[in-house]
């Protein structure tokens, strides 16, 4: 049987003969000789193209993108990965969202990142078989993205927001006792959301809290939800959840404690910074780095999303202003002080 191989222009016929493995050797040398590159070692070097898909555009998940940014250039080296960025922001409209998501497939990312609940939902209703990593969300399992968090089983796997809601409410506690009534919002019907207040709940009465809910389910429900907790809350409370931390309800909120003398515990040092009283949150951009670890994993060929183990947050950040603290007339004890990762002298 005879063999065409073609190399740069030139004809080779090359006989195999049963038994005869020195025809295939020399075809092998002179296929090598002559500049051809064999399968295994066809490239050194390959590019990945990432589409990030982010909830909204709230400073909130500004450090989770620039850590999954910075994590990934960091290991394009090491990886031998050239990486080029998409990043698309939702604007809140399922059907445009989800339309634009669409289109970006189609453009045929060799991976996705997810960041916030939000962005999570739309792909998985795309059902899109690109590999994914999620970042910035509570529950993985509540929004359809994992059958577990052990071997999530898709094509998604990723980090969660895992600090405990009653250590955060103890935290708010600490820096002021007088907190007993406090207010959330969050969005009304969301899965993610009604599993964490639940978990929260029952920490807050082992606290003798009380939450004070008020779920909503667009920008013009802000006001009027805030107006019911008037004189109803000793603090308010900003979750991981999307209306919680979308732009108009965080500066609604923070008016709303100004207005009414009471504290905000913060998600976030961004939101600490905007004038919350404390936060105790996860390290966000090391959770991006995080997230990112896991991405070069998959682009690596080392390991799949199906079987790839959700992960928590590496470290917590306890982040305090002491201008919000004066304003209030609350002396911070000096243990909780000591523990701050970030205090923040203005208001």
């Amino acid at each position: 049987m005879a063999t065409l191989v073609s190399v740069k222009d030139e004809i080779f016929w090359f006989h195999y003969q049963p038994g005869k493995r020195w025809c295939i050797s020399i075809a092998l040398v002179l296929l090598i000789l002559m500049g051809v590159p064999c399968a295994a070692g066809a490239s050194s070097h390959s590019t990945a193209r990432i589409l990030i898909v982010v909830s909204s555009d709230s400073p909130f998940y500004q450090p989770a993108l620039q850590g999954f940014r910075d994590g990934l250039a960091r290991r394009e080296v090491a990886n031998d990965i050239k990486l080029s960025f998409d990043v698309l922001t939702l604007k809140g409209s399922v059907k445009s969202d989800t339309t634009a998501i669409d289109r970006h497939i189609h453009e045929n990312p060799d991976l996705i990142c997810t960041i916030g609940s939000d962005s999570v939902l739309d792909l998985v209703s795309l059902h899109s078989k690109i590999p994914a990593v999620f970042c910035m969300i509570l529950n993985p399992v509540s929004l359809g993205a994992a059958n577990s968090t052990q071997k999530p089983g898709g094509e998604f796997t990723g980090t969660t927001l895992l600090v405990d809601p009653g250590k955060q409410l103890e935290t708010l506690q600490i820096a002021d006792p007088a907190a007993k009534r406090v207010g959330v919002l969050y969005t009304a019907g969301d899965p993610t959301s009604t599993a964490f207040l639940n978990v929260a709940n029952t920490e807050a009465s082992s606290l003798q809290i009380t939450l004070v809910k008020r779920g909503i389910t667009s920008d013009r429900d802000i006001d009027g939800a805030l107006k019911s907790l008037a004189g109803k809350v000793d603090a308010m409370w900003i979750i991981a959840d999307p209306m919680s931390t979308d732009s108009a309800a965080l500066s609604a909120t923070t008016q709303f404690t100004h207005d009414q003398n009471i504290p905000m515990l913060g998600l976030s040092p961004v939101t600490v910074e905007q004038g919350a009283l404390v936060a105790l949150s996860p390290n966000y951009k090391d959770l991006g780095d995080l997230t990112a670890e896991m991405a070069a994993t998959i682009l690596g060929g080392v390991s799949t999303p199906a079987d790839m183990q959700v992960r928590g947050p590496r470290a917590t950040v306890l982040t305090i202003n002491i201008a919000s603290a004066a304003n209030l007339k609350l002396k911070l004890p000096q243990d909780l002080l000591h523990l701050a990762d970030q205090v923040i002298q203005r208001p």
